[in-house]
């Protein structure tokens, strides 16, 4: 019998998803279980060409759009995209994930493994790291670090509650520690890759983030809170021979993305991270400017419930998955920087089902709706600019239903509440999906029960139960064959019953002025996960 504790939802903690999708969080969700992910290669503009060898020294001065007075340096709160800026210079996480996203790359713990059944797991942790006082890395502060996650304010905490135990979380000698788990979770190391995830020092308190001291590339100098924070370079960081900067400073004081472009432009800056993709298009032939693009699993949703409502029949819902083009919604929503979605989310995770695909068929879709006795089907979809691309991408599927004889009714509403306290209730509506590291924290994400984000009600239909026990089946499996198996066993159940219209997944963009070298863009997030301590000035 699964485990069905595997499947109690996350806690909602202090999180907030609108704030999270406004500051690219959401579109770029640090983080991805690299060895548990297939290839996902990187366009030809992924890295601006070289100019000579990295020189030393050097202030790199970043745009990004304001967190006001929210901004934090303390890395369990990370929100926005300048406190993901600032998390990274100032601390590392145990794993990384970066580059190709072939493999989880090591990080502060250089591996992990467990005894056979994914219930207690071992981290075996780098040697020879120093904190900026000149303190040593040991397990200890892994072991203090972890315990912080336990704390609902912590956003760390809707990653682990109901997985790890924290209270028997031990350190076994300097460089070990022994992490328990409630339940088995065969990708756990995958988990331990995200933006919110930094690894504080033992005893480290709310307090202790004033003046933070991290592991980090870059040390703390100065910080003000929707303003601007400077950062001098930790010359006994770990990744030798990083970081060439002198100094990094990151400009938070924008409130929308003209001036932020009109200070890359006027020289004031020198990278825009998250570049919207219609300022992408239009300077992507900028003499002065490189584009940094990537393909990215960061996925276009619109969600429909499958509990009740007109989407309640699975012949409905696969009707209007038919009538998509989704070539066309990529063109134009998303300025051309984009791949086809094929209805279902956690692309390149390991298990990831790219046998299933879906066209645009409309003679189908208007036999099901007949079939359905939902002919002549009418609703209201809300939108909102809350997302780049969800007002164009709402307007042309408006569009494209007609050809099936579907009437939608665009419904342009406000930013500030689209991901409001009615978002989980609405018949249908617009999602991006998070980068996940894995298919078990993508599908723990969407389709648990009274979950976070499970706005299809996965779970609630006629017979949900037998699909979270199979979900939690798949989220338990250790040997590989039957992990693939029962996971393309919960992918095709989505893919043929499930309520997501995944119709695209938008690349990565980044703008840099031309003298910045050594960055490069990335699948799962800006400037190829927040990884700054890289560039040089030529």
């Amino acid at each position: 019998m699964p485990d069905l504790a595997l499947l109690q939802p996350m806690a909602a903690s202090a999180y907030s998803r609108r704030q999270a999708l406004k500051f690219g969080l959401g579109a770029t969700a640090i983080g991805t279980a690299g060895l548990l992910l297939s290839s996902c290669g990187r366009s030809p503009s992924a890295e601006p060409a070289v100019a000579g060898p990295p020189k030393k020294g050097g202030t790199l001065r970043v745009g990004a759009i304001t967190g006001g007075s929210a901004e934090t340096l303390n890395p369990s709160l990370v929100l926005t995209s300048p406190d993901a800026l600032r998390s990274y210079a100032l601390f590392d996480r145990l794993f990384e994930q970066y580059d190709d996203v072939t493999n989880v790359k090591p990080g502060l713990a250089l591996s992990a493994e467990h005894g056979g059944d994914a219930r207690v797991w071992t981290l075996h942790l780098r040697q020879g790291v120093t904190w900026h006082d000149g303190k040593p890395f040991t397990a200890d502060d892994v072991v203090w670090t972890i315990n912080t996650w336990s704390d609902p304010q912590s956003y760390a905490f809707q990653f682990f509650d109901g997985i790890i135990d924290f209270k028997n979380v031990k350190s076994v000698d300097k460089l070990t520690v022994l992490v328990p788990l409630i339940v088995a979770v065969a990708e756990f190391p995958s988990l331990l890759t995200f933006y919110n995830q930094g690894v504080v020092q033992n005893g480290s308190t709310a307090a202790s983030f004033a003046k933070p001291i991290g592991t980090g590339p870059f040390t703390f100098e100065s910080f003000e809170p929707g303003r601007q924070s400077s950062f001098a370079a930790n010359r006994s960081y770990w990744e030798d021979p990083y970081p060439y900067l002198d100094r990094l400073i990151i400009d938070s004081s924008y409130s929308d993305e003209t001036p932020r472009l009109n200070a890359l432009l006027s020289g004031n800056i020198d990278v825009l991270p998250l570049a919207p993709p219609v300022e992408a298009k239009q300077h992507d032939s900028d003499p002065t400017l490189t584009l940094l693009r990537s393909p990215s699993p960061i996925t276009m949703l619109i969600n429909m419930r499958v509990d009740t409502g007109p989407f309640a029949d699975p012949r409905v819902r696969e009707a209007v998955r038919l009538v998509v083009d989704r070539q066309q919604m990529i063109d134009i929503a998303l300025a051309g920087y984009g791949t086809a979605a094929n209805d279902l989310v956690g692309f390149g995770c390991t298990n990831y089902a790219g046998d299933l695909t879906r066209g645009r068929d409309v003679e189908k879709a208007k036999s099901l709706l007949k079939a359905a006795g939902a002919e002549g089907l009418t609703f209201d979809l809300p939108t909102s600019n809350a997302v780049p691309g969800f007002v164009e991408a709402a307007t042309i599927f408006a569009q494209q239903c007609q050809a099936a004889g579907i009437q939608v009714n665009v419904k342009n509403g406000s930013a500030a509440d689209y991901f409001g306290s009615d978002f989980l209730t609405r018949p249908i509506g617009q999602d991006q999906s998070l980068a996940a590291p894995s298919l078990t924290q993508a599908y723990r994400t969407f389709f648990v029960p009274n979950g976070s984000y499970n706005t299809t009600h996965w779970g609630e239909q006629p017979g949900g139960d037998k699909s979270v026990a199979l979900l939690a089946d798949a989220i338990a499996a250790v040997e590989p064959g039957r992990a693939a198996e029962l996971w393309h066993q919960v992918q095709l159940e989505q893919f043929n019953m499930g309520g997501q219209l995944a119709w695209g997944r938008n690349d990565s963009l980044d703008l840099v002025a031309k003298k910045v070298q050594g960055l490069s863009a990335g699948p799962f997030a800006a400037l190829n996960n927040w990884r700054l301590y890289t560039a040089w000035i030529s």
